[in-house]
């Protein structure tokens, strides 16, 4: 372990030399929690309902992880396993170590909840003993939940092994290097799976209400004829000031989603466009053409990857219609409006919500199965990649 790389004990919790003294460590703060509990006449429930393993090679990913863990302790007690890879040391040089840290967090109120928080760090090249660290870890009959904070190293020893034990993964694809890549491998991995594991993404769920209200478009009857006729669609997504960040996750899953409902079919890889963004081309089920651009723009308020608004234009039989939908300065709402030929037909403003990573990851926990429609939205990107 590098020198003066020290473990804030205050947050983590005291340190145990093994997984005997771990458990050691947990009996005694139960013993000491249940007699302050008696003490102050305040009934304590330990439970678990699910074992929760999250993997981050940042300490910063790592602390949000236990605070959203923390806030969660009434709705989804678990075993929660916070697994921190230290990366910052050159390999070679570095001591391969794993370090455990275990406490019982308890939220205040008038019914204390119980649960088990521990933090598994490991340095240096300790791919091949992660996963023999944390299976003595896991409480025996209760199902493994596994969020993977960043980018799976896919093809990774460790991300293998943890896969295997795990009943339905979570990843953030906000926070994927390269999305258009990452996304495409993401979908393979839940293929090769064959339903062994659900499989989740907290950016899908942030999409839901661009999701609900381009469905809500088409639920008019006089608008549906319109689905079958969209001739183009973009998608705009927030970057920084500088336009560095390019993160376009959730314009992507968007495409992706439409093109599985729609039946549309490729017809040009992602390409990079010379606007920025990429520009590509889909078939509709009929063989028309529909131009794609997703395309990067600044919007103040917005986390880098945010879709910022959304154009479906379409022909009918006798009309042009254009379908959009644009956040508004205050980006907690949505203003989405219908043009017939070019003239406002209809147009509504609504409140966007913008969930916490605590209620993202706190929806999650409560699905064991897989999101077929997500699966699906990431196969049509397969065949774009």
């Amino acid at each position: 372990m590098a020198k003066g790389v020290v473990i804030d004990t205050m947050f983590w919790g005291a340190r145990a030399e093994g997984v005997a003294a771990l458990e050691r460590e947990l009996a005694r703060l139960r013993r000491v929690q249940s007699a302050h509990a008696r003490e102050s006449v305040r009934p304590i429930a330990r439970a678990s309902v699910l074992n929760l393993i999250v993997y981050a090679d940042r300490e910063e990913h790592a602390r949000r992880a236990a605070r959203s863990i923390s806030d969660l302790a009434l709705r989804h007690p678990s075993r929660a396993i916070v697994v921190l890879a230290d990366r910052g040391q050159e390999r070679e040089h570095s001591e391969r170590r794993i370090e455990m840290h275990c406490q019982l967090p308890v939220p205040d109120g008038a019914r204390q909840v119980c649960y088990e928080q521990i933090l598994v760090r490991a340095s240096g090249d300790v791919d091949d003993r992660l996963a023999s660290a944390v299976i003595p870890l896991l409480v025996p009959d209760l199902p493994v939940f596994l969020w993977w904070t960043g980018t799976p190293p896919i093809g990774s020893r460790s991300f293998g092994d943890l896969l295997r034990l795990t009943d339905r993964l979570i990843v953030d694809s906000a926070d994927f290097a390269r999305p258009e890549v990452t996304l495409p491998t993401i979908a393979r991995i839940s293929e090769t799976a064959h339903g062994r594991f659900g499989l989740t993404d907290l950016n899908w769920t942030r999409l839901t209400p661009w999701r609900e209200i381009a469905t809500a478009f088409f639920d008019v009857p006089s608008w549906r004829l319109f689905l079958d006729g969209i001739t183009g669609l973009r998608v705009g997504f927030a970057v920084d000031m500088d336009g560095r960040d390019i993160h376009p996750s959730q314009a992507l899953l968007f495409v992706g989603w439409l093109a599985s409902r729609l039946g549309w079919r490729p017809l040009e890889t992602l390409a990079p466009s010379e606007a920025g963004g990429l520009l590509f081309a889909i078939a509709r089920p009929d063989g028309a053409r529909i131009m794609v651009r997703v395309r990067p723009r600044f919007e103040r308020g917005l986390e880098e990857g945010d879709v910022s608004g959304i154009r479906i234009q379409a022909t009918g039989e006798t009309q042009h219609a254009e379908f959009v939908v644009k956040r508004q300065p205050d980006p907690r709402h949505q203003t989405a409006t219908v043009l017939l030929d070019g003239e406002r037909r209809w147009e509504r403003t609504m409140p966007l919500p913008s969930p916490a990573i605590v209620e993202l990851i706190g929806e999650e926990l409560s699905i064991l199965g897989s999101d077929r429609t997500y699966e699906a939205a990431l196969g049509a990107l397969v065949e774009l990649a």
